[in-house]
This record gives structure tokens, sequence and C-alpha cells, in this order.
């Protein structure tokens, strides 16, 4: 290699090195590393699209390309900031300056770390996005009633819109997300934490109804929930929301407990989520399962409940009662042993009972080792009452007991 040349890639490699390091890419010591991986999943916003591809060419040494493209991004996306950082700093390694990437204790500094975990954030999704068949460990089956759900990935600040496809739930779309100020796991009202749990969508706030800082709409969700509740937990006013017109989205830990995507996406989510029916699972253990491990773990929990459903029919009352865990608790308060006691008393009426379960959907709960929620509607008969509910029960792994009903909304 001419000396000359090989003296300019070298200065040029070692103005990029700490841009590259930051932004979690790598850099030989006289070239550069390529990762220009393409995951074929979901189409990404036109805006993100962008920045990966010029963040790929940054990468692959294209440093010109890359400042081709951020130019023309900034242009038509001027709000968006990650975008104008990154063109900056390139323009100062072009210039043979190499970045002050070091954080600081003053807002500067903060802003700066902040773009940096943007721009690491969306890169490694670039680099490990889910393949298209792939099922999230959160939701293992859907009922009909739900034609798409969304899992928020909150460790890596991304949201997931999935279909239902024959009860399956499959990619459609993933976005970037911003996430509370404070982190991840909600206790208590004014935390800035974002709760994780399974909540369902109750309503769509529109534009004209928001203060600027939610954008163009927002979907608030039903935080606390009765697990929430039966744990202590408080707060209110988690929604899923857009940005203020002045900016394209929010730092990665910027809001007080909400997630924000940028309005163009909040646009794009309000075609298919239902307010009220829609469910959103809110995630620190997000895993990426094949069809079929998906389908032995949801065996697992189909099987319990048609065990539970089967005593029950057969008026096997203590057969039915031991699916109920020691520390039980229903919606009205009653713990096991009350529980237990009104089972009794309703069934030593019962000559006949039947029960069928429609519209089952199983969600293995976030957060909470060995838990899940299995939502359903019941239809019950028996000689003397009949009734339609719709329930949902938390269920618990006892490592004795196997699978118990730790919550439930009661029915009859």
């Amino acid at each position: 290699m001419d000396g000359e040349l090989f003296a300019r890639l070298a200065a040029r490699c070692k103005t990029m090195r700490p841009l590259l390091l930051a932004l979690g890419m790598s850099v030989a010591a006289t070239g550069w590393a390529v990762a220009d991986t393409d995951s074929g999943g979901p189409q990404h916003a036109d805006p993100e699209t962008r920045l990966l591809s010029a963040l790929s060419q940054i990468n692959s040494g294209k440093l010109d390309g890359a400042l081709e493209d951020l130019s023309s991004l900034i242009e038509e996306q001027p709000d968006f900031r990650l975008a104008n950082y990154l063109y900056g700093d390139l323009m100062l390694a072009k210039a043979g300056r190499i970045p002050n990437l070091s954080t600081t204790d003053d807002e500067f500094g903060a802003r700066k770390h902040a773009l940096l975990e943007e721009a690491r954030s969306r890169w490694s999704h670039r680099l490990q996005s889910p393949p298209a068949n792939a099922v999230p460990n959160a939701v293992l089956a859907l009922a009909p009633s739900y034609r798409y759900v969304v899992v928020v990935d909150l460790k890596r600040n991304r949201l997931y819109l999935l279909k239902n496809v024959n009860g399956v739930p499959k990619i459609q779309a993933d976005y970037y997300a911003s996430i509370g100020e404070k982190g991840i796991g909600k206790y208590s009202e004014g935390d800035a934490k974002t709760p994780v749990g399974v909540y369902h969508v109750t309503e769509y706030k529109s534009d004209r109804e928001l203060p600027e800082l939610y954008g163009v709409g927002a979907f608030p969700v039903n935080y606390p929930n009765e697990l929430d509740l039966l744990y202590g937990r408080t707060g209110y006013g988690i929604w899923v929301h857009g940005v203020p017109r002045d900016t394209y989205n929010r730092a990665p830990r910027a809001s007080q407990g909400c997630v924000v995507v940028s309005n163009e996406d909040l646009e794009d989510l309000h075609e298919y989520i239902q307010p009220g029916v829609t469910p959103v699972v809110f995630t620190d253990q997000l895993e990426w399962l094949t069809p079929e491990e998906a389908a032995e773990k949801r065996w697992e929990l189909v099987t319990a409940v048609a065990d539970w459903r089967r005593r029950w029919e057969q008026v096997d009352t203590e057969g039915y009662l031991g699916y109920y865990s020691a520390q039980f608790v229903s919606n009205d308060g009653m713990d096991k042993q009350s529980f237990s006691e009104y089972k009794r008393q309703v069934n030593a009426n019962k000559t006949a009972i039947d029960v069928k379960l429609d519209d089952i959907s199983i969600f293995r709960y976030p957060s909470e080792q060995d838990m899940a929620l299995i939502t359903f509607t019941q239809r019950y008969s028996s000689n003397n009452f009949h009734a339609v509910a719709r329930k949902q029960q938390f269920w618990k792994r006892d490592s004795a007991a196997g699978w118990q009903i730790l919550h439930e909304s009661r029915g009859e």
C-alpha cells in the first residue's frame, strides 16, 4: 500500500475509533470491520432505516457515504437529534479531530451520553433482530378477539407490534421506544419507572385532547392491574404516546414511566391498536422462542387448565381446590381458606356441572418467576345456575405442586 495513503487511513481510523467503540462497533488497526447484516425482518420507519444505513457505512469505513446519507436525513428530518449528533462527530473525524465522547456530569454531557445510548440500542437491534417466525416468550397464545398484541422490550428500547395468526403472535413491525428516566420496575407513584407486566389499552387520546408533550396521540394502559394491586404497587397514567413536534424522538430513558415512540410510529400503531382490547406487555425478560419451543411451553399450561376444568366438571371439589395456591387471593378478597369453604358449600348442591372455556390467551408473566396470566371466556352451567363471564387467572408454578392459581377474577 502507498505509504501516504496508509498514513491517511491510519489517521482516519484513529479519529473514528472512539466513536465506533462508543457505538458498540469494531474497527481493526488499519481498516474497518464490516457488520452489515440485514435481518430481513419487518420494515422500520424510514428515518431509522436511513440512520442504520449511515451507521453501517460508518462501521464499514465509508465516511463520505455516511455523511451524505446523514446530511440528506437531517434535511428531511431536522429534529432527529441523533442524526445531527453523528453528523457533527463525523465532520470532526473527517477534519482529523478526535470526537470528545467522555461523558461529564453537566447537562451537555448527559445529553451526549443519552444519544450514544440511543445509537447503541438502534444498532444492536439491527444486528440481533429476531427471526420472522420467532415467538416472544411472554405471549404463548392469543384469543381470536386479540387481532394484535404489543410487546415492549424495556431493556432494549424496542416496541414490537405482533399480529395474531391462528393464535400465535407473528412480528409485523418494530419501533425504537423510550422508557422511564429511572428505568424499569415501577412500584410507587412518582418513581419515574416503567412498570413490568401484562396490560391492555383502555382508550385512545387524540392530539386535540393532549398537551404538546404527548405528541399526536396516546394509548393509556390499565396500570395498576390486579396483580399490581395485590403486590401493593401504586401510581397511574402509564401511556404509550408520541413526542413534542420539535423532536423526532426522545432519549432511551426520558419519560416519567410511559413508553414513548415517534409521532410517525404512534400514527402507524393507531391503525392496529384497538382501545379496550389490545394487550400490551411491558417486559424486562424478553426472549424469542422457536414455534416448537413456544408450543411446548404453551402445552404445559393448557394441560394444567384442562385438568382444573375437568375436576370442576366432575364435582371433584378437593381435586379442583388443589389447583389453588395456599397464597391464593380472589379479586373480592377471599383467601384460600374462605374460597375453599365457599366452593364446598356451592358444590354440595351440584349434581352436574358443565364448563366451557373460549377465547383463551396465555401470557408468561414478565419479571415473575414461573408465573402465567391466562384469560378466557367461561361458560358455566349446572343443575341450578348458568353464567357467562370473562375471567383472568394468574398461575404460579410451585416446585412441589406444579402449576397453581395464585389470583383470579372470580365468576360463579
